[in-house]
């Protein structure tokens, strides 16, 4: 397969269009008492995590790059405000559940510094790892929570994040055209998500034990995105246009992406989650199992 040049003029009009969403309404419809303080704890940590990235439009703009243009820093930048729209729903998730928000804590801090000593490549991975944590992290906290508000905003972030996640893929992926750089990628991509995974099973403990989230289905989630991730940013190139085409088009479905990559372990799964429950299993053009094929195939 001949390969495809990015347009970064797809993925900035791929944010633009839906750049105008409205907030949702801060209204206490629900009964979250039962729910513990923990959860509000781990929420004002991403909401402040969520808050930042400014200084990434500038250094994209500026960027000597050879994949990196104007179109690129415009897209850069509509991410971030995507980003900023996801700690105002956060804020709010915060505040439904009767909790504070924060101004500081070690691992916002830590992130902000990683971001800060290094260029826009190692950047955009450490964004990278921040997306496969949101994928993850809110989907698991959502599945927990009962139909509402709550449920929905955070699945609604997942959302976004997992369209993140392809844009920062695209990027790299234009980074890394031989093998030896793919190699590179492969190790600092590893380092970090171990790294991540640390992290967030100390800051965010609480709230996984008190919301009763299993450990196996944490690390086989977790796994399975960073693999997602790593395939793609490997894969034979695809173009940006295809690829904001398909997720414009439909939602792929969690378990028939996750099976494209460990079939096994998935036909071993025996408790269906929320959003997968609805996959279909059909392989129709733009559907998820073909949208994963497409982008998994090295």
């Amino acid at each position: 397969m001949a390969n495809e040049k990015n347009d970064w003029k797809v993925w900035a009009r791929f944010f633009a269009n839906r750049s105008n969403r409205a907030l949702p309404a801060l209204k206490v419809d629900q009964d979250y008492s039962t729910l513990p303080a923990s959860l509000s704890e781990s929420l004002a940590i991403f909401q402040l995590g969520e808050s930042g990235g400014g200084t990434i439009v500038k250094q994209a703009l500026h960027s000597k790059l050879n994949a990196s243009d104007e179109y690129y820093a415009a897209a850069m930048a509509l991410f971030v405000e995507e980003e900023h729209r996801h700690a105002n729903i956060l804020a709010m998730c915060v505040r439904l559940l009767g909790g504070k928000l924060i101004r500081d804590n070690w691992t916002a801090r830590l992130f902000v510094f990683a971001r800060r000593l290094i260029g826009l490549r190692l950047k955009v991975v450490v964004l990278l790892a921040a997306e496969v944590v949101g994928i993850c992290y809110y989907h698991l906290l959502a599945v927990q929570l009962p139909e509402g508000r709550l449920k929905r905003q955070l699945l609604e972030i997942v959302e976004d994040e997992r369209s993140h996640l392809y844009f920062h893929c695209d990027f790299l992926r234009s980074q890394t055209p031989k093998q030896w750089q793919k190699r590179v990628f492969m190790l600092v991509w590893r380092l970090v998500m171990v790294s991540a995974a640390i992290v967030v099973a100390i800051d965010h403990r609480k709230a996984i034990r008190d919301l009763d989230i299993g450990l196996n289905k944490v690390l086989f989630r977790w796994k399975s995105y960073s693999k997602l991730a790593e395939v793609l940013v490997v894969a034979e190139r695809t173009g940006s246009r295809r690829i904001c085409s398909d997720i414009a088009s439909t939602k792929v479905p969690n378990k028939i992406m996750l099976q494209t990559l460990w079939p096994r372990r998935v036909a071993l799964q025996t408790s269906d989650e929320s959003d997968d429950s609805q996959s279909t299993g059909t392989d129709e053009p733009g559907s998820g199992a073909s949208v994963a094929r497409r982008y998994s195939t090295p």
